[in-house]
């Protein structure tokens, strides 16, 4: 059969509800998801012309009988939490008759786990390993396993094929720089999916991409998807010194977000890079303010200095922090919690990401956990917030109890209004009016998602204007009184000390009804139950 007569359906698998998919602040400007598959638009550029093509996202579309009857291959990729999802709708594609094809970080570490739910693995980085599985398909002999011993070049990694999106039903957009981080931390996963020699695109590779969503009519948000933005940091400076000429060139239709590591404050020249190629804000893996337990788990970039220090001079440069943190490392004591609570109060960081510690497949970690006879049965629900597979020092009830309190502390809403109120006021105040105004600019197409509608589709002018101001009205209605009443309190604050950010603001409100209501809805109550039960265990 020829590749003329193949029909390849890509499919994303549902993400769980976590902090970090933003459920609660989505709906409030009409988006269904936060970031598109960035790895299947890129396999899918690797496929050759003469297939056709079709992309779902299970996260704002069902895959219906339809799409699989259409189907002759269905390629899925996965992270580990999306792992229920994955065998649920690969159970369907199966009995349809179709050929089904796993790929991504989940099955390329836990491939054994996943083979008895696929008829073919496509592991490691796709360009090493797709265009190997294509030419089989294409001869009609395909294997069971199409597997790596070395990693690609990024100079052969295309553009993404973002027109198979509808770009409307994401929050942001994302592209990927490099790939490989040059630190050992214990627990990351990192390094084993993409190894520590970090390799680049090229600038022209970058420019070629945002390109290609400016021609689009996408503006907005985009997320650069590295694990460590600064792990080659002169290709990253190449990179920012040509991003920054073609925003000046085409009127600053985007900003941008990123990962790196916290060294990034000791590096003026390349931050200050940052903030003018139009970088608003940075996530970095801080993970705990005990010394002991960063040497204890290699994390050794985060030593060389104060970490208060490190994000205040990030914020005073002018980027907003968002940070991970980690409890439950073999060095905390039982104070670990109230000592994560004042760093992330003194660093005025609002979203900070806190997570039980975990040990994934082919981490150092993983593989000490299980010398030690301290892995727990199960992988996959390790993400869920309030669970881990591994049997820490700290007794699991005190763990809950600390990371239950910590939790609840952190997304109070007094709480979060403070620390968003502080991190603004650290934020430099616009050279010009034009800067200032330049905010609007960057924050306002997610801010005023809602109003898109009316701007890019104005035969359905008569439908969208009703529905889109009807779901903002909804998600305001539907707050809390008491996060509608500190919300207000925060916005009048802020127009006294820096009114200019109200977009940012603006969006923090939308985050932090996230993190408020999953937190209180969800994660409080799992704690609870979980708590319950080892009670009457």
């Amino acid at each position: 059969m020829s590749s003329k007569d193949k029909n390849i359906l890509f499919v994303c698998p549902e993400f769980p509800q976590t902090y970090w998919g933003m459920t609660y602040s989505l709906r409030a400007v009409s988006k269904k998801t936060s970031m598109p598959p960035l790895g299947l638009l890129t396999i899918a550029a690797l496929t050759p012309p003469g297939f056709s093509l079709r992309l779902i996202d299970l996260n704002c579309r069902p895959l219906t009988d339809r799409d699989l009857d259409w189907a002759d291959v269905v390629c899925f990729t996965a992270m580990l939490n999306q792992a229920k999802s994955l065998r649920e709708h690969a159970r369907r594609a199966r009995a349809a008759g179709t050929l089904v094809v796993f790929g991504g970080p989940y099955p390329t570490a836990c491939f054994d786990e996943c083979t008895p739910h696929c008829d073919v693995l496509v592991l490691n980085e796709g360009e090493m390993t797709w265009p190997r599985f294509i030419r089989d398909l294409e001869k009609g002999c395909v294997e069971r396993i199409y597997a790596a011993d070395k990693r690609p070049d990024l100079a052969e990694s295309p553009c993404p094929r973002f027109d198979l999106l509808d770009l409307s039903e994401y929050a942001m957009m994302a592209v990927q720089f490099s790939r490989g981080c040059p630190y050992r931390c214990e627990f990351c996963d990192v390094t084993a999916l993409f190894g520590h020699a970090v390799r680049t695109k090229s600038p022209a590779q970058i420019l070629l991409e945002i390109e290609t969503l400016f021609r689009s009519g996408y503006r907005g948000g985009i997320f650069v998807a590295d694990d460590n933005f600064i792990g080659d940091k002169k290709q990253a400076g190449r990179l920012l010194e040509e991003l920054r000429r073609w925003n000046e060139k085409n009127r600053h239709p985007f900003y941008y977000i990123t990962q790196a590591s916290v060294n990034l404050s000791h590096d003026r020249a390349l931050l200050e890079q940052m903030v003018e190629a139009g970088f608003k804000g940075v996530f970095l893996g801080i993970e705990t303010p005990s010394m002991e337990s960063l040497y204890e788990t290699r994390k050794l970039q985060n030593t060389r200095g104060s970490l208060l220090d490190c994000v205040r001079t990030i914020q005073r440069a002018g980027m907003v922090v968002h940070a991970g943190f980690i409890v439950g490392f073999d060095r905390d004591g039982e104070d670990i919690f109230d000592r994560q609570i004042d760093f992330i109060r003194a660093a005025a960081i609002p979203n900070a990401f806190v997570e039980l510690l975990s040990a994934f497949p082919g981490t150092d970690l993983y593989e000490r956990m299980k010398r030690e006879g301290r892995l727990k049965q199960g992988v996959e629900d390790t993400l869920a917030d309030g669970t881990t597979n591994i049997r820490t020092i700290l007794p699991e009830r005190r763990l809950l109890e600390g990371y239950r309190d910590t939790m609840a502390a952190l997304y109070r809403p007094e709480e979060y209004f403070e620390r968003a109120l502080e991190q603004f006021s650290r934020l430099p105040r616009p050279r010009s009016v034009k800067a200032g105004l330049r905010n609007l600019r960057f924050l306002g197409p997610l801010v005023f998602g809602f109003f898109r509608p009316l701007l890019e589709r104005p035969k359905r002018l008569r439908w969208s204007f009703p529905g889109q101001v009807k779901a903002l009205t909804r998600f305001v209605w539907n707050l809390p009184p008491a996060y509608r009443h500190h919300a207000l309190e925060f916005l009048i604050a802020l127009m006294r000390r820096c009114p200019e950010r109200l977009p940012g603001a603006m969006l923090f409100i939308f985050t932090g009804a996230h993190f408020y209501r999953y937190t209180y809805d969800h994660v409080i109550p799992k704690i609870d139950s979980r708590m319950e039960g080892l009670l009457s265990s």
